[in-house]
């Protein structure tokens, strides 16, 4: 896997999708893989991100109900940092690092829709 920066290290995440099988990623990592690695602070970092488990990061952003998160692909020579939205997926670790970084226990949206 080939990133503008050296390799991240992180912590393994299940990809949950529609129970019927419908992809409306348009091609985003979650049509490809079951898996992620998730980069970044708050995360001790233990896994590698391969093809098979690509890097994504928590992306935090605050408005006036509070925090609101989800996770985006990492920029890389291939993909350069495009604009992400909301593919109907989630990312969830059940590991304690997952819920330290994002700061609640839940899955948290996978935003790998491009167009």
């Amino acid at each position: 896997m080939s990133t503008a920066t050296a390799p991240q290290k992180g912590i393994i995440a299940l990809i949950y999708r529609d129970a019927l099988g419908i992809d409306f990623s348009n091609r985003g990592i979650s049509s490809t893989v079951t898996e992620v690695t998730v980069v970044g602070p708050g995360i001790d970092p233990i896994f590698e991100p391969t093809d098979e488990r690509p890097a994504v990061r928590i992306v935090k952003r605050e408005n006036a109900s509070g925090a609101i998160y989800h996770a985006e692909p990492l920029p890389s020579d291939e993909l350069p940092a495009p604009w992400y939205m909301f593919g109907g997926t989630f990312i969830f670790s059940s590991d304690t690092r997952f819920r330290n970084s994002v700061g609640f226990y839940g899955a948290v949206p996978l935003h790998d829709r491009r167009e």
